[in-house]
């Protein structure tokens, strides 16, 4: 056994768990006592109600924006971002550096923040901080190197082109790694110059909410979140003076956004929650591959949008596969989120959980096999947990293949054609992030070159890095996130064309056009 209790191969966060004081009395025994000075204004109007997803109890009520306050904060950003974008360079730079230490100073409150709010470990909300930061330091040193191209080829003709921001680019946040999601969408905006409005989610809002107003404590006054309904993310992409888009969450919104951001006619990036698969060659090393796809699956209650919800393996090594997901997924903790001995936290609420039992159970009726979990945990109360489950003979049509599943299940089915699993994985349509496990490099190329996504992670589960773009493909999105071309979707290119000749030496256009008719007949005329 491991000291994960089973997570041999799981990430150093959840590996070198240490227990941390926690405030609990702030937040429960007085809800928003601790908050409602740093995140919100004192209000009479509607509020949301954020719940802890491991008790089911109330711990703040922020105030709920409308579309007249969301269009009042979009003006307000519009004149900041012209301010910000005037500035040079360097303090551009600097601010942005400020808001990362910011947010490392109050790493362990933010955690604390996102694991009540969404159900996430304290050492994977803790994680989620620290991508947030890496980014934000990553896009402070691509500040100014928004490049443009020269064009000579033309004779008499001078042509350059430059990368100018939209001016407001909005974002809408999902529920889970929300607050890497929001710094990999502002992060590069602000430091193409633009402003940047974040539309939080309505269930999970204080951390994104007070990662903002670090920012603005920063000297960014460009960048502001807000909170409120679903509705409020259409009302963002439709807006006039919202020139880009970049969303992430459930593809339904997703489309709802897309037919949106037709009115003003708006580019969009898109990351859609879609379910992803691994391949595990006949070369793999299931030492290594089944517990990193089991934690790509698990972590976070199979929340995370770069997780995988199917694994192809190679029949030679189907039933040790299986086996082993297994043992390992009995073996692993379900607690409170707070909880340092927890391996794995509670989905958000109970009605979420409730409609995962609903799913395993439409699953298992039409011949689906549950091998562990697929049922809530005994004995916990307030939260919605379940157990995490490992399923196989759930064949392309049954349900827990496609339609989506938000959680904690893996389903597993076996095969002897790469080629066939390959094609079978691109029906789905899904084309986010694929894993592929195997040592033999000529086939897991050849694998990889099949495969319809944007993304392929090859001996990896988790290769989220600033400086590495992640790209997706048709029903998983499409756009790209990290590195620095990440700074190409938050501009738009202007094309500045010069005609250099002497002004006494041209012939008029007029001229041209009868000469050409002249000379090349009745075809011009």
């Amino acid at each position: 056994m491991s000291p994960c209790g089973g997570w041999k191969h799981a990430p150093r966060a959840l590996c070198h768990w240490k227990a941390i004081d926690v405030h609990a009395s702030s937040l429960v025994d007085s809800p928003g006592a601790a908050l409602s000075s740093a995140l919100v204004p004192p209000t009479d109007g509607p509020c949301v109600e954020v719940v802890d997803a491991s008790t089911g109890r109330i711990v703040h009520r922020v105030t709920e924006y409308g579309t007249k306050e969301v269009d009042d904060l979009i003006a307000s950003v519009a004149g900041a971002a012209h301010r910000w974008r005037g500035l040079a360079a360097f303090a551009r730079t600097e601010a942005l550096l400020r808001w990362a230490r910011e947010l490392t100073d109050r790493r362990e409150e933010l955690a604390e923040f996102v694991a009540r709010e969404t159900g996430a470990l304290r050492a994977e909300a803790a994680l989620d901080v620290d991508r947030a930061v890496d980014c934000i330091r990553y896009c402070a040193g691509l500040v100014g190197k928004v490049d443009g191209r020269v064009l000579a080829g033309v004779p008499g003709h001078f042509g350059h082109t430059v990368r100018e921001p939209y001016g407001v680019v909005g974002g809408v946040a999902a529920r889970n790694s929300a607050l890497s999601t929001f710094a990999w969408q502002a992060a590069p905006a602000l430091a193409a110059g633009n402003g940047f409005v974040l539309h939080a989610h309505a269930e999970a809002p204080l951390g994104p909410l007070l990662t903002a107003r670090l920012a603005e404590a920063s000297g960014i006054d460009a960048l502001a979140a807000f909170t409120g309904p679903e509705s409020l993310s259409t009302h963002l992409a439709g807006h006039r003076s919202v020139g880009m888009l970049a969303y992430a969450g459930p593809a339904d919104t997703g489309r709802k956004v897309i037919r949106a951001s037709a009115g003003p006619i708006a580019p969009l990036t898109l990351n859609l929650a879609s379910g992803n698969s691994a391949f595990v060659l006949p070369s793999a090393d299931l030492a290594a591959a089944v517990p990193s796809v089991l934690h790509s699956r698990f972590s976070c209650a199979g929340q995370n949008w770069f997780g995988v919800s199917h694994v192809y393996v190679h029949a030679s090594l189907y039933e040790e596969f299986v086996t082993r997901a297994a043992a390992l997924a009995r073996r692993i903790t379900v607690g409170p989120a707070l909880d340092p001995g927890a391996l794995m936290g509670p989905l958000p609420s109970e009605t979420a959980c409730e409609r995962l039992a609903e799913a395993v159970a439409k699953g298992v009726s039409e011949g689906a096999e549950v091998h562990a979990g697929g049922r809530r945990v005994p004995g916990l109360e307030g939260g919605g947990y379940y157990e995490p489950t490992v399923v196989t003979d759930a064949g392309p049509a049954n349900p827990l293949r496609t339609e989506p599943v938000a959680g904690p299940v893996l389903t597993v089915s076996p095969y002897t054609d790469a080629d066939a699993a390959a094609a079978e994985a691109n029906a789905t349509r899904s084309g986010g992030i694929a894993q592929v496990w195997g040592r033999d490099a000529g086939a897991v190329k050849e694998l990889a070159d099949r495969l319809d996504v944007g993304t392929v992670w090859i001996n990896t589960h988790d290769a989220l890095s600033p400086e590495i773009a992640t790209t997706a493909w048709r029903e998983s999105g499409h756009g790209t996130a990290g590195g620095p071309d990440a700074l190409d979707a938050c501009t738009r290119t202007k094309m500045i064309m010069w005609d250099v000749t002497p002004l006494a030496g041209r012939v008029p256009a007029f001229t041209k056009i009868a000469t050409r008719t002249d000379s090349e007949g009745s075809r011009n005329a």
